[in-house]
């Protein structure tokens, strides 16, 4: 079936709704409910955003988005999983892909949209992960698939085994390098960037991109927005994940779709980014 977004906009990531310190059930759907409501694309979760309590306590909260709008997309993942109060691990083996996806369908109560394999890099066999990931697909068990935190070469190696769907890396403005969205953006393969804003132990997102920072404050809407704003723009092809924990934030990001990027926020992006070595 393949694995489309409509452009522009954002994907709503659950792991702070769910990983963060005194995260709840009850807040992370009260914010989930409000992104469907404004109208974010998908939603982003993971066998990994797991509680010590429930194995599925990230894909609960997005089969909560797909009961209130039926036709949202839920992109998941496999092979990397909580084994405790502070412990995580990866295995991509044939067995454990396929138990984790079967376990993801049932949670949901249909097929994810989208299953990637969540630690590619960290993968020992990824043509045996791949070869499983286009199983599940053949089988109808996911809708589509592919590889997370992955570099160009092991890109170039899945591809070699089947078609990828969609590709999800960390891109944080000024901060990461777009080798993998360009990457992305020749072979046609719909690229999610998640932690557009460097994520939760980065640094303030204004120290990254100064000139965008500066000018969001002459106009009054926050630097969040604007980055995003001009991101999309200048970024055809790919879809931020953000990992917003509050109403008005996740509504903020949102909202970026509907702003105008003009010739002077176009500007300071680009500025921002080749100050720092990683212009897009």
């Amino acid at each position: 079936m393949g694995f489309a977004l409509p452009a522009p906009g954002v994907v709503l990531g659950v792991a702070s709704l769910v990983l963060r310190e005194g995260a709840t059930l009850e807040t992370a759907l009260v914010v989930v409910r409000a992104a469907v409501d404004a109208g974010v694309l998908a939603i982003d979760t993971a066998r990994a955003y797991a509680t010590v309590d429930d194995d599925a306590a990230g894909e609960r909260i997005a089969q909560a988005a797909r009961a209130q709008r039926p036709d949202i997309p839920i992109i998941t993942k496999a092979g990397h999983f909580r084994l405790g109060r502070a412990a995580w691990d990866v295995d991509g083996s044939a067995e454990r892909v396929r138990a984790d996806a079967l376990r993801s369908r049932a949670v949901l109560g249909a097929p994810p949209s989208l299953l990637l394999l969540h630690r590619a890099d960290r993968v020992d066999d990824l043509d045996a992960s791949v070869r499983e990931l286009a199983a599940l697909r053949d089988e109808g068990v996911v809708e589509a698939i592919g590889l997370s935190n992955a570099s160009v070469e092991m890109l170039d190696r899945a591809r070699s085994i089947t078609t990828l769907d969609a590709v999800e890396n960390r891109f944080a403005l000024g901060l990461d390098t777009a080798a993998e969205y360009h990457y992305c953006v020749d072979a046609g393969i719909p690229f999610l960037a998640y932690a557009p804003f460097g994520g939760p132990r980065s640094t303030p997102l204004v120290t990254h991109i100064p000139r965008v920072a500066a000018l969001a404050m002459t106009r009054g809407i926050s630097v969040h927005r604007a980055a995003l704003a001009a991101m999309l723009e200048a970024m055809p092809g790919a879809w931020p994940v953000v990992g917003s924990t509050r109403v008005e934030t996740v509504l903020d990001s949102i909202s970026s779709a509907d702003l105008v990027v003009d010739d002077e926020l176009r500007r300071a992006l680009g500025e921002d980014l080749r100050s720092r070595g990683v212009g897009l």
